[in-house]
């Protein structure tokens, strides 16, 4: 039987997490739902507009961009719209934007970009259709972000890995895709398996914290589901494991 953990809201988390942006925080720790918070803050339609829009955002998505962008269009075509929207969000995100200002400055400096993992990544400047230089603001903000996020979700997977040979549970585990650790399992043993998945999970910041001594301050939970095939998964939630 395949069981997967997956990371929750990791694409927000690990931004949220290395901006150390006080309003992303509290919201997290506050359990907000974020999505519907921002879709009346940023009068969006819906709120799977607004997640969406959350998660190109992070990555510095332009007005230009949202308005030729099909997830968007229906909204609005027009770039100034979504440049008042990007203005609205980044006045309330300031640490977000505080971050991604800083991170420039290494891109302008021709420096490495390191993160907590001390993961590095050298970014060159772009240039535009003029052939002037244009910081690359996309991979700036992307590539700190998609890696960490990996390092985060190998460490638990290291973590479940080596509490699964200290246990009784009859399984391995078989992939990792994307922000999802999946294992096969023998349906027996699906329980103890989800409690361990939580565990690992919740255990997250304790064990970064160890490992590379810096306080991811957030938590990083997951979501667990069980089933015969990747399309046929049912979710095990927290609940039944008495969280």
């Amino acid at each position: 039987m395949l069981i997967s953990a997956d990371a929750a809201q990791l694409e927000w988390r690990t931004p949220v997490s290395l901006s150390r942006d006080s309003v992303g925080i509290d919201e997290l720790l506050s359990g907000a739902d974020v999505h519907s918070l921002n879709q009346a803050e940023f009068k969006l339609p819906t709120r799977l507009v607004s997640k969406t829009y959350l998660f190109r955002t992070i990555f510095r998505g332009s007005g230009w961009a949202f308005s030729k962008d099909p997830d968007f269009m229906h909204v609005s075509e027009d770039p100034d719209y979504w440049d008042a929207v990007n203005e609205k969000f980044y006045k309330k995100y300031k640490g977000l934007d505080k971050w991604h200002t800083h991170l420039s400055t290494f891109v302008t400096a021709h420096l490495p970009i390191i993160g907590p993992t001390g993961r590095s990544w050298l970014i060159p400047m772009g240039t535009d259709p003029n052939g002037k230089p244009r910081i690359p603001w996309q991979k700036l903000t992307n590539y700190p972000v998609q890696g960490t996020g990996a390092d985060i979700v190998q460490i638990a997977r290291i973590s479940l890995s080596n509490r699964m040979k200290a246990s009784t549970i009859r399984g391995c585990l078989v992939s990792t895709v994307h922000d999802s650790i999946v294992a096969d399992v023998h349906e027996d043993d699906i329980d103890k398996m989800a409690k361990m998945m939580y565990d690992v999970f919740d255990d997250l910041p304790k064990n970064f914290q160890k490992l590379f001594n810096y306080d991811l301050i957030i938590p990083f939970p997951c979501e667990v589901k069980f089933g015969p095939n990747m399309a046929d998964m049912e979710e095990l939630p927290r609940e039944k494991y008495g969280y």
